[in-house]
């Protein structure tokens, strides 16, 4: 197997091509009749499709027929004893219904104009018994009309197929936005056709690392060939995830080809997934569309808790440690000493006159305390230890009112992360609020050891009405007056 390459120090690199999947541990693959979940077997025979060369199909008759003949053994030379080597493979990518007229799939799969005129979907094709394939009608063959939201840069990889007509007989599937991504070690169900052969389930993958702004990430499912647009589902049957690309499927046993197995499976590497939400948002965007998919002004994302100043987390004035993590999160503010990267929003309401101490571990983060979301900065501080890029902290003796605590990410490069606070009730002061310098030597100080401009930074425009968050990925981008810091970031930045 391939050695994984880091991504930004962050993740696993994919190669320029498209390389295929493989299988972790043993074969997960199952026909669909004998897969033990009704969910998922409604969910493969409604909502899934097989991309096809219409010249292999005969749709002279009410049943349309596959007049295609090679086997998966003639096209991959596979040894005796291989899964699934004597069932026909006709097909080339699959797909899955997410509206009555719109078909999510691999942006490499619809590469050319040709990938939408000379070709066609047939939903539905699979075993219904031992040997018995399902029989095939007009409905559930479809043209394509036009590919909407495409989209393939290695690591993000999807296409909207419109239809030539809305889908009939068929069910689309339930779409699920994830804001923040899956948790590692989650439980994934591939559903398409392998190698271009009748659909398949598999429900042995799982999660293995989801990038910082959770638009792809990469599992340990059994996929081949042909699985490219494949539907990822949870195990409750709703799409999350489509299939980008992975490792080689066969390796040479001498003479003959046998499925090439990785085992044990890696921990943060696998096979290349693409999240639904940048699809979804690419659809919203295009103008003409038509969708509930697009209820937002966009697709509806439940928005994440801290995401912007106006949405903070709000915490009580008590000593604790948060952890966490910043994925999904956008980019949407700054502090005086810095953070081009993701951030996330806390707020507390003091009482009385309190020293309060933040320090967060984890990652090349920083910290800015606020008097509200638009109000003065109190203080700023990146890097308690400049060797390391690691940690910073925030002392300051505050009197009483309610402040907004950033965790900010220096630029893209994040990992989970822990804040511990501490508050100490000191009683009333006339003062206002300011850094415990006297305490704290590292407080209200950059890097390089100079004293930090606490100047006021603009937080974000909010959420939208409704409690959907609309923000797309081009909607968070940095500001002019951002770029200008990020030059002067750069110029100071650490080795």
């Amino acid at each position: 197997m391939c050695a994984a390459l880091l991504w930004m120090g962050c993740g696993p690199e994919p190669t320029g091509a498209i390389a295929q999947p493989v299988v972790y541990e043993t074969d997960g693959r199952t026909e669909v009749f004998a897969h033990p979940s009704a969910v998922l077997r409604s969910v493969a025979a409604e909502s899934v499709a097989m991309k096809i060369d219409p010249d292999n199909l005969d749709e002279s008759g009410a049943v349309v027929g596959i007049d295609y003949t090679r086997t998966l053994a003639e096209a991959q030379s596979l040894c005796e004893g291989v899964a699934f080597r004597e069932q026909l493979e006709p097909g080339t990518c699959s797909g899955t219904l997410i509206d009555d007229r719109y078909l999510l799939t691999a942006g490499h799969c619809m590469d050319t104009p040709s990938d939408c005129s000379e070709s066609v979907w047939i939903f539905g094709w699979r075993y219904v018994a031992d040997g018995a394939l399902v029989d095939l009608g007009a409905d559930d063959v479809y043209r394509c009309a036009r590919v909407l939201a495409y989209f393939d840069d290695d690591r993000v990889d999807h296409a909207i197929v419109e239809l030539d007509r809305p889908v009939v007989g068929h069910t689309p599937a339930t779409v699920r936005l994830l804001p923040s991504g899956l948790a590692d070690g989650t439980a994934l169900a591939l559903i398409g056709h392998p190698n271009g052969i009748p659909m398949k389930i598999d429900t042995t993958g799982e999660v293995t690392w989801t990038s910082g702004d959770a638009s792809w990430l990469t599992a340990s499912v059994d996929a081949f060939n042909g699985n490219s647009g494949s539907g990822v589902f949870d195990l409750e049957g709703n799409l999350v995830a489509l299939l980008r690309g992975g490792e080689t499927d066969y390796v040479d046993a001498g003479g003959c080809n046998v499925i090439n197995v990785i085992d044990p499976p890696p921990e943060d590497d696998g096979e290349g997934l693409t999240y639904v939400r940048p699809a979804l948002e690419a659809l919203c965007a295009t103008p003409g569309v038509d969708s509930e998919l697009c209820g937002c002004d966009g697709p509806c994302v439940e928005p994440l808790l801290g995401d912007r100043c106006e949405a903070a987390e709000t915490l009580d004035a008590v000593d604790q440690t948060v952890s966490g993590t910043l994925v999904g999160y956008g980019p949407d503010a700054m502090g005086s000493c810095g953070g081009l990267g993701p951030d996330r929003v806390f707020q507390f309401t003091l009482s009385s006159t309190t020293r309060f101490v933040a320090r967060s571990r984890g990652f090349d983060s920083l910290l800015y305390l606020r008097e509200g979301c638009d109000g003065r900065e109190v203080d700023c501080h990146d890097d308690i230890d400049v060797d390391t890029d690691r940690g910073s902290r925030i002392t300051a003796t505050l009197p009483t009112g309610t402040y907004h605590l950033f965790l900010d990410a220096y630029d893209s490069d994040i990992d989970p992360f822990e804040l511990e606070l501490t508050f100490d009730a000191v009683g009333d002061a006339d003062a206002g609020p300011g850094t415990d310098a006297g305490t704290d030597p590292d407080a209200g100080r950059s890097a390089d050891g100079g004293t930090l401009d606490a100047g006021v930074v603009d937080a974000g425009t909010g959420l939208a009405d409704g409690g959907c968050s609309c923000r797309t990925q081009s909607s968070s981008g940095s500001p002019l007056p951002v770029l200008g810091f990020a030059a002067l970031l750069w110029l100071r930045r650490r080795t």
